[in-house]
């Protein structure tokens, strides 16, 4: 099933947040393949978000496109008319203003629409860039930690277990209780 960008990062969070926190540091283990799946996710998605962000810049020159060919749709027009009627000069003129002050309006619209189209693809961008460097980070120390700690042992995992069971049993004798860290 295919997520969208925000609730990977979601689930990416809660991956560090549900980590197991390191006693007297603020450290956390995470499980390294749930955070490489979540990024294979995140590459599968993040095309599609720049695909979007293409499309909107796409459909702002289309736009500019079909404002500059009405303009000068327009401009025929007034000038075919003004043609018509050079005897009228004042009807003349007046095409003429309109034409200009429809072309103004046409390149006004066109521009207007081409820097939302940049700000929306600059901001989607930056997003993208801030969450990729934020879990970029957390990898990476996660990794630096997870390489600093020695593998467990058989018997340090049976010496957990025992002390599991002792605690379980209600012995409290050189049993090692382990409370979750509060956030």
């Amino acid at each position: 099933m295919k997520q969208d960008l925000w609730s990977i990062i979601e689930e990416l969070e809660a991956v560090v947040a549900d980590g197991m926190h390191i006693p007297l540091s603020d450290r956390v283990l995470i499980s390294e393949e749930e955070v490489f799946s979540l990024i294979d996710e995140l590459r599968s998605v993040l095309p599609g978000e720049l695909t979007r962000a293409k499309s909107v810049m796409e459909e702002s020159e289309r736009i500019q496109a079909q404002a500059r060919a009405e303009a000068e749709r327009i401009i025929d027009e007034a000038k075919s008319y003004a043609d018509e009627m050079t005897d009228e000069s004042v009807i003349s003129a007046r095409a003429e203003q309109t034409a200009a002050e429809t072309v103004q309006q046409a390149e006004e619209i066109a521009h207007k629409t081409m820097v939302e189209a940049h700000r929306y693809a600059d901001d989607v961008l930056g997003q993208l860039q801030t969450i990729l460097e934020k879990a970029t980070g957390t990898i990476s120390g996660s990794r630096d930690e997870l390489r600093k700690m020695p593998p467990f042992s058989r018997d340090s995992v049976a010496a957990t277990r025992s002390e599991k069971d002792g605690s379980a049993r209600g012995g409290s004798e050189g049993t090692y209780r382990r409370s979750k860290p509060e956030k």
